[in-house]
């Protein structure tokens, strides 16, 4: 990822296939070093993780500028309750889809010829994924382990 400042405009997401189409009459190199891209006013942007907040409102601005380097810079503003609950709803639903998939996949251990102690353990296992919608919070569940 990179950004391009011209004439104090920063130019971001910028790619060495915008700056090839900016200059349809130069020549550049097959593979630009960074050095040679500071050269046309491009500048590397570092990665950072895009934050994790059901209740904020992340978009990612304009990279920021620290000890010479650009970072991506995320804008959290709070959200509205409606999209809180409908964020909750939505990860709620996805929990069940997947407790519902390791219920499946564990049906067989309740058969009636399995051993009444392969059953027993199973069983425990399966009321604790039974019970995941207790949980308070869908986006910090505490998953059971598999017997």
């Amino acid at each position: 990822m990179y950004l391009r400042i011209v004439n104090n405009t920063t130019t971001y997401p910028y790619t060495i296939k915008d700056l090839r189409e900016s200059l349809p009459n130069v020549s550049l190199p097959a593979n630009l070093t960074n050095e040679q891209l500071v050269e046309w006013d491009m500048y590397e942007v570092e990665f950072t993780p895009t934050p994790n907040d059901y209740t904020k409102n992340i978009i990612e601005g304009t990279p920021t500028l620290i000890d010479g380097k650009y970072y991506q810079n995320w804008i959290q503003t709070n959200a509205t309750e409606s999209e809180i609950e409908q964020r909750l709803e939505d990860k709620w639903f996805e929990v069940r889809e997947i407790r519902n998939q390791l219920l499946q996949e564990c049906d067989w251990t309740q058969l009636n010829d399995i051993p009444t102690e392969t059953k027993n353990i199973w069983s425990n296992y399966r009321q604790e994924l039974r019970d995941i919608t207790n949980q308070s919070n869908p986006f910090n569940i505490n998953w059971p382990v598999k017997p």
